[in-house]
């Protein structure tokens, strides 16, 4: 039976809100998976976007929504938008979970949060080669645990974004309370230690390590909403 608080899922870079649809239909609260702009377009589509219209986009989406109250579930990048929702509907928010999130420290950007000298390299190489990695480092770093026809529809669907959203330096007020971070263990993509660090960035009392690659919605979403089920009722029942 689905209950009044609704869940707000934010996908990662250049995948798009079907990543969400094997777990949806195991989640017990009403759903809005955010759609980041102008999916499976042309690799050039979203260059000149800036950081605030990923934003804007996603403020719209939930404006139009029906549901009052609402947890954050933020995966990888989704982070960072994550973090600016809190903020604009922080009489709204009531929970918060990162799925190997990247929350950057106020005043900081995606590409900060990287390790040195990545965090030197990474805006250049953005900006020099684009967003959309090769086919072969897409399907190692996210797709190392999915099935094949899984990869390929991942591959098939990756959006190029504009490199503003993983440069664009991020000001936010306050931190999300009572927050969950989802520890991905055999996560290619974001590692172990720099997970670490967006655990103590959140501020983080409660970890869950799952044993799982980055993309734990589409290769084990029954147990990835078990533990959003049971986060959710916790909160309702304390």
């Amino acid at each position: 039976m689905k209950n009044n608080t609704g869940i707000v899922l934010i996908h990662g870079a250049g995948l798009g809100k079907y990543i969400w649809n094997e777990t949806n239909q195991y989640l017990n609260n009403q759903i809005l998976p955010i759609e980041f702009p102008n999916r499976e377009i042309g690799d050039k589509t979203n260059d000149k976007l800036l950081f605030e219209d990923y934003l804007n986009s996603a403020i719209d989406q939930i404006n139009n929504w029906e549901i009052n109250q609402f947890v954050i579930i933020a995966h990888s990048i989704g982070g960072c938008i994550g973090l600016k929702l809190n903020d604009h509907f922080k009489e709204r928010v009531n929970g918060f979970i990162g799925i190997s999130a990247i929350i950057p420290k106020k005043g900081k950007s995606f590409t900060s949060c990287f390790p040195i000298p990545m965090k030197i390299i990474l805006p250049l190489v953005l900006k020099l080669f684009g967003t959309k990695p090769p086919e072969k480092s897409i399907i190692n770093e996210l797709c190392n645990d999915l099935e094949l026809s899984q990869s390929k529809e991942i591959v098939r669907k990756f959006t190029a974004e504009s490199v503003k959203l993983y440069t664009t330096k991020i000001n936010y007020n306050s931190l999300p309370k009572m927050s969950l971070f989802i520890k991905l263990l055999n996560d290619k993509s974001i590692t172990q230690n720099m997970q670490n660090e967006m655990i103590n960035n959140l501020n983080c009392k409660e970890v869950i390590e799952f044993n799982s690659g980055h993309l734990p919605m589409i290769g084990k979403p029954k147990e990835l909403a078990e533990i959003i089920n049971n986060y959710i009722k916790n909160k309702n029942d304390s």
